[in-house]
């Protein structure tokens, strides 16, 4: 489902082995964002970790990285191709090809955690770019002051579809959108980075874990195969058979902590009869 890690200014940044753990759970590549000189500096397309730690250390070494917010993207894909160029932070514009660049500077960053519908994709163009690129940029035409413009604020927020999104200006301002996780003054888009069994089934599929992180897909291979019919078998609820989200848990760990969760995310996404 991805992951998005934002460092506020004066905050250390969180440690290696966190990182590494959300890498792990997030292996289709990974990028980050910070200010520079006005602008957002984008490094992206980061398919190795050993790659993204190393061009990490190297940037915080050449800036003073605690007075700075920074943010982290760690992606699942859902929409587009496992490609560097579609990895995040994407600059808001209205090119796609633009966006595909791994390495530049932008008036704005953006990053986003979930799956939005209703957009058109493709291998080259991800659901996180067609929305930077149809509803982001236009709205930043139109407001002059995208982070700024409360009134614009509220128009993003109102079209999360239930994902997380990190806005970030050459100012430093920050913005995020949708429930996010507080955690020792980090901000988590969410925590399937954490390493936790799929209790309801228990040890039976401790053979299946890889690294102590048990993934549904995991457990759909133990019993066989995906059963959607019967959801509660694979410790899930019965709400998840109706839900757009599921082949993204599939990848991934469980996007709901609770059923109250579940219902509010199938009935954000809900899959065509």
């Amino acid at each position: 489902m991805c992951v998005i890690v934002y460092k506020p200014a004066g905050q250390p940044m969180p440690g290696m082995s966190t990182l590494a753990a959300c890498w792990a759970a997030n292996r289709d590549g990974a990028g980050f964002m910070r200010p520079e000189n006005g602008s957002v500096r984008i490094r992206k397309g980061f398919m190795e970790w050993d790659d993204f730690a190393e061009a990490l250390e190297a940037d915080m070494a050449s800036c003073d990285a605690e007075a700075l917010p920074f943010a982290l993207h760690f992606r699942i894909a859902t929409h587009g191709a496992v490609k560097p160029g579609c990895c995040h932070p994407f600059p808001v514009c209205g090119s796609a090809s633009q966006m595909r660049r791994t390495e530049q500077t932008a008036a704005i960053g953006f990053m986003h955690n979930g799956v939005l519908s209703g957009l058109p994709t493709s291998e080259a163009v991800s659901d996180s770019m067609a929305f930077a690129k149809r509803v982001l940029s236009p709205l930043d035409r139109l407001s002059g002051d995208l982070l700024g413009n409360p009134e614009m604020r509220k128009v993003i927020g109102a079209s999360t579809q239930g994902s997380r999104f990190l806005l970030m200006d050459g100012s430093g301002d920050v913005r995020t959108f949708g429930r996010w996780i507080a955690q020792d003054g980090i901000m988590f888009s969410n925590d399937n980075w954490k390493r936790r069994p799929l209790t309801a089934l228990g040890s039976y599929l401790a053979p299946y874990a890889l690294g102590g992180q048990m993934r549904l897909f995991d457990a759909y291979e133990a019993f066989g195969g995906f059963d959607a019919d019967d959801p509660a078998r694979y410790g899930l609820f019965p709400v998840c058979a109706e839900c757009e989200m599921m082949p993204e848990c599939a990848e991934g760990l469980p996007y709901c902590a609770d059923e109250d969760d579940a219902e509010s995310m199938a009935a954000a996404f809900v899959l065509p009869r």
